[in-house]
């Protein structure tokens, strides 16, 4: 049976992918990035991840902060993580102990997807609301579901 997807699709990025995106105008973290400026994603990231990727970029990528910062005021949104110790306790045997505050806030943020390219790291039981991907996957996926709308 073929997915159904109802848009805005709401997704979570990890710092992963918002740096790619911010880096790179190629790839599937940039094109995920620009279907949430277009509405079709609703983009979520955590004050972590937030915090995470300027902490990266100030030290490794000088020249992709002002990019980043771009892109955190078009396509996503900021969750404030005043649950998170809730979703965190839920995540914890679901995610590497480094990663299990990300899924905490995703989860939190009621995010149907979770991109990163750290998918090792998350082992989401089945009847947890929430799928892990890679940026390409979740793009073959979202490409796969508009092909089949009716024109």
């Amino acid at each position: 049976m073929a997915e159904a997807f109802s848009f805005p699709l709401p997704v979570f990025f990890d710092s992963d992918v918002m740096i790619a995106g911010s880096v790179s105008t190629h790839g599937a973290s940039f094109a995920l990035l620009q279907l949430a400026e277009l509405g079709l994603i609703k983009g979520t990231i955590s004050e972590q991840v937030l915090e995470e990727c300027r902490k990266n970029l100030a030290e490794k990528l000088p020249d992709a902060f002002i990019p980043f910062e771009q892109i955190v005021i078009r396509c996503v949104t900021v969750y404030e993580d005043s649950t998170s110790t809730i979703f965190g306790s839920l995540a914890s045997n679901q995610a590497d102990p480094k990663d299990a505050s990300i899924l905490g806030a995703a989860l939190g943020a009621g995010a149907r997807f979770l991109v990163t390219f750290n998918v090792k790291d998350y082992w989401p039981k089945p009847d947890t609301p929430i799928t892990v991907l890679r940026p390409a996957d979740l793009l073959h996926r979202i490409r796969s579901g508009l092909s089949r709308l009716d024109t």
